[in-house]
């Protein structure tokens, strides 16, 4: 008999966080599931955990002979995927016991897809609970899946470390757009909702998320993302968001300014911009100390490595 939901994890290199994900998947109170693990050609031991812990639970682990990335690594899974609903986590997230009891109850009536919040975990580092608010801030500015509701409610998108989708809309809608970099989940849901099918958000269907820890780990991802954003948006003008393409903006501003002041021995614009921009980063950073109620520098460093990460990938993306 073919299971209710299959629950697909796609992972890389994951084997700091794999068998937690895992084990908190099999301990859900819905059991009527099946585990799919789509390895996106891990170069470290992740394969050989999944197989350690394939003695104990049941999973389908498919491998891929080389790296495709997670659009195409999610589409495999789907293709595999036996179940009337499709259940998306990510590798590095903890989902709640009732994760998938929740997710079921918001699929009423012309609704295709549900999810629910991520957090990060209680017992996160510092540095990735610092970079989590800072995301609360940035996604405040116009996220639609950032929810204050304690019920059941309609939204644009949810992410795709939390979210459910019926098979039949995946298989309308060919699942995840392969060609972009990242971004390919809001594109997916903006592509349902011209559909007129609904996505609703369950505040409680809840997962952990671990968050990048580094300069470096958060320059990367937002590079992608917003690589994967500039994308979507030439693919979707209605994807387009006024608050995106500030970075991008401020970065082709400083280099006209530069060079600018290079030929024409006026320097004070740019240094008038330059400063203008530190004092923004230094006042989100201030706000968000006070507003978070810690003392830390890397609310500075973080924000300043996210702002100049997406606005280098979202120049990036005009071009690829």
């Amino acid at each position: 008999m073919k299971p209710e939901i299959s629950v697909i994890v796609c992972e890389r290199n994951s084997e700091k966080f794999i068998e937690e994900c895992i084990e908190s998947i099999m301990q859900q109170e819905f059991k009527d599931f099946e585990l799919i693990v789509v390895d996106d050609y891990s170069a470290d031991k992740t394969k050989e955990k999944i197989k350690e812990l394939q003695k104990k639970h049941s999973i389908r682990l498919i491998e891929l002979k080389e790296h495709k990335g997670i659009s195409k690594a999610r589409n495999h899974g789907i293709k595999a995927a036996q179940g009337k609903f499709i259940a998306f986590i990510d590798s590095d997230c903890i989902a709640e016991k009732d994760w998938l009891k929740e997710l079921k109850k918001g699929f009423e009536e012309n609704t295709v897809s549900v999810g629910g919040p991520n957090i990060v975990p209680a017992n996160a580092s510092q540095k990735e609970k610092i970079f989590d608010e800072l995301l609360l801030l940035i996604s405040g500015l116009g996220s639609n899946y950032v929810k204050n509701s304690k019920e059941i409610t309609e939204a644009k998108h949810n992410p795709s470390c939390n979210s459910m989708y019926s098979k039949e809309i995946l298989e309308k809608m060919n699942g995840f757009n392969e060609k972009l970099s990242s971004n390919e989940d809001p594109e997916l849901d903006f592509r349902i909702n011209k559909t007129g099918k609904k996505i609703k958000f369950n505040p409680k269907a809840v997962v952990f998320h671990h968050r990048k820890d580094s300069a470096g780990k958060i320059f990367s991802q937002a590079f992608w993302f917003g690589l994967g954003r500039t994308q979507a948006m030439k693919l979707h003008f209605g994807m387009t968001e006024y608050y995106r393409i500030i970075p991008s903006l401020s970065i082709l501003l400083i280099i006209v300014l530069f060079f600018y002041g290079f030929f024409t021995a006026r320097t004070e614009f740019f240094f008038c911009f330059a400063f203008a921009l530190i004092f923004l980063f230094a006042f989100i950073s201030l706000y968000s100390m006070i507003k978070f109620r810690r003392l830390s520098v890397y609310y500075f460093v973080f924000f300043v490595s996210w702002f100049f990460g997406y606005g280098f990938g979202m120049l990036k993306g005009v071009i690829k």
